[in-house]
């Protein structure tokens, strides 16, 4: 038996969203049987099985009553469960052994269903449409670009995630946040953009540079192209990730850039922006047909310059689709 309490999780067993805050919530697993114990105000927003309870009640009597039937001498909890909310499940199961339940609902999740697929596309899309419509001009900041992106998001249906606008030698640090910093013609720019559609995540990464690009950047960007495309070649069911990953790595190597290839070539996507499969040098895991991933190789020069590129893909039967 599953129990499940944190957001994410209760939302991928259930298919629907519930914030409760402090209050208890869980998505109760026994085979295929989900139970679901929510908070009294928010039983209206979830459908099935549903056990509620009321402000000052125990959840944990009402938690017992949801897993009826289920085998108890095991409980797996996601490792994300406060512990105050463990001393309730706790309370529900004295006797039970405890374990966590991070593997099994990773596995679960790194293979989407094509209803997934479908949603991870959706946002892509209007990703892809929003990041091609960004207009720049010279003097306005990281942050007023990364607000118009998030509108323009908004806007197309998306829940936006985190936006990246850099500039100049901020698009050295792949995690920068948008600061007050003003484009200036004759610098790069990196726009990294994820956000959500029913839940679940698209990623996408332009770099380009504001003005005439000079020769150095124009063979950085060539580099990060190629070694994405060698990447896209290598993948395919049954193949390793760390496999993808040294196809991109081996590209930036032969290139003279490796040591400025500072972080893995790709994460899973899902209802988390970073989730399995993990595209690292030493990523335990191998593709399966549904899994879900970014491509995002890049190359950056301390005090200059970064260039990164991502795209989104899912591995089919023969190979992989580009979303």
């Amino acid at each position: 038996m599953i129990v499940a309490t944190t957001t994410v999780n209760f939302a991928y067993l259930t298919g629907v969203w519930v914030e409760s805050y402090e209050r208890f919530k869980a998505a109760v697993r026994c085979g295929e049987r989900i139970a679901v114990v929510v908070p009294a105000l928010d039983a209206g927003r979830v459908g099935g099985e549903v056990y509620a309870y009321r402000d000052g009640e125990d959840p944990a009597l009402v938690l017992r009553d949801a897993a009826r039937g289920c085998p108890q001498e095991v409980v797996y909890v996601d490792g994300g469960t406060t512990l105050r909310h463990f001393e309730i499940i706790k309370r529900a199961f004295p006797h039970a052994e405890f374990r966590l339940a991070d593997d099994l609902l990773r596995e679960m999740r790194a293979v989407k269903r094509e209803e997934e697929i479908e949603r991870i596309r959706t946002a892509v899309a209007k990703i892809r449409e929003v990041l091609e419509a960004v207009e720049l001009s010279p003097g306005v900041t990281e942050r007023e670009v990364a607000f118009r992106i998030y509108g323009a998001l908004y806007n197309a249906g998306l829940q936006p995630g985190p936006i990246l606008a850099q500039f100049g030698a901020n698009t050295t640090v792949p995690h920068q946040e948008p600061t007050d910093k003003r484009l200036q013609v004759g610098e790069a720019v990196v726009l990294d953009v994820a956000a959500s559609y029913r839940g679940y995540f698209g990623d996408l990464t332009n770099s380009f540079f504001y003005g005439d690009t000079p020769p150095q950047y124009a063979e950085l960007l060539e580099i990060v192209r190629e070694a994405q495309q060698a990447a896209l070649r290598s993948a395919a069911p049954g193949v390793a990730a760390r496999e993808v990953d040294a196809a991109a790595r081996r590209v930036i190597e032969e290139g003279g850039y490796g040591r400025y290839f500072i972080h893995r070539t790709g994460h899973g996507l899902g209802l988390e922006i970073h989730e399995a499969p993990d595209i690292s040098p030493g990523s335990g895991d191998v593709l399966r047909p549904g899994m879900v991933f970014t491509i995002e190789p890049g190359i950056y020069l301390p005090g200059r310059y970064g260039a990164r590129l991502e795209i989104d893909v899912v591995v089919r039967e023969k190979g992989v689709e580009v979303l």
